[in-house]
């Protein structure tokens, strides 16, 4: 008989025991899903449809935003610039917390709204269009167009007067034309070219004014042209004969120029009357029936 009485208390205690555990459970989980079991019974309006009034701190319980989804862009180019675009858009994970712990609980959203896809679309068709306005190809077309063009110099054909000497030994005038670039001085670039001999794809022709003759100066008044040369030009060392074909030599190319009738010598700025020690004239302006 008294093991009979005791069996109803230890069964009691054993029931109280576990109904104090379940509770505990319950308050846990209460506490850990808080924030979601809060949302739930807003969105939901649990205690209106039980019959009585949701409570101040449901009321205020604030709700989440809804997390846009990412979109993961790749670009791929080909050599002509063109532009693939491969979209990827992947659910962003939900995060959520409670305030009674440190734990952070990570789920994924598979579910994609309809209209946030189509506002990534159209967002991705904007950026397409401004990569397609804004692209390498389009940029250096637009450079291409606004490049100036190269100004290419323009050039003068100026005949220039040269000789050759025959086996008599014979010296004879060889005129030849040659493009010199245009100037405001073409006569100075005519004689600075004279001075400075015959080129290679220009043969048969010599060039007897001095070495080492240098203009100085060069001017053009009623028809005379005044050349002023250093004193390298009044030594020539091939005697008379060469004296005269340099003088003849620069007369005959200042006189191609239309507004040059004849030439007056300098030398080293002074006017001489006599060219060297062969006693050459150059005391008054040479013109072409001088030689």
């Amino acid at each position: 008989m008294p093991s009979e009485n005791k069996n109803p208390k230890t069964n009691s205690g054993i029931y109280v025991a576990v109904f104090f555990l379940c509770v505990v459970l319950i308050i846990m989980l209460f506490f850990v899903k808080k924030d979601m079991i809060l949302s739930n019974l807003k969105k939901n309006n649990f205690f209106e449809r039980v019959g009585v009034s949701t409570p101040e701190f449901v009321q205020k319980h604030p709700e989440k935003a809804p997390v846009a989804p990412v979109v993961e862009e790749e670009y791929e180019f080909d050599l002509m610039g063109n532009k693939t675009t491969t979209t990827r858009i992947n659910a962003a994970p939900q995060v959520e917390s409670n305030n009674s712990s440190d734990e952070i609980v990570i789920e994924a959203d598979n579910s994609i709204d309809q209209e946030i896809l189509q506002a990534v679309k159209a967002a991705e068709s904007v950026k397409t269009d401004k990569f397609e306005r804004e692209s390498p190809v389009s940029i250096k077309n637009d450079e291409e167009k606004n490049q100036k063009p190269v100004a290419v110099p323009s050039i003068r054909n100026t005949n220039l007067c040269f000789v050759t000497i025959d086996s008599d030994g014979k010296v004879n005038r060889k005129v030849i034309v040659r493009a010199l670039p245009k100037s405001d001085s073409p006569l100075t670039d005519a004689i600075k070219a004279l001075i400075a001999g015959p080129l290679p794809g220009e043969p048969n022709c010599m060039n007897l004014i001095p070495s080492g003759t240098k203009l100085i100066g060069a001017s053009v008044k009623n028809g005379v042209a005044t050349l002023n040369f250093n004193d390298s030009f009044e030594f020539n060392s091939y005697g008379v004969e060469g004296c005269i074909a340099q003088l003849m030599q620069i007369v005959y190319t200042a006189t191609e120029f239309s507004t040059v009738k004849s030439v007056q010598f300098l030398i080293e700025g002074e006017k001489r009357d006599y060219l060297g020690t062969e006693g050459q004239w150059i005391g008054s302006p040479l013109s072409r029936t001088s030689f």
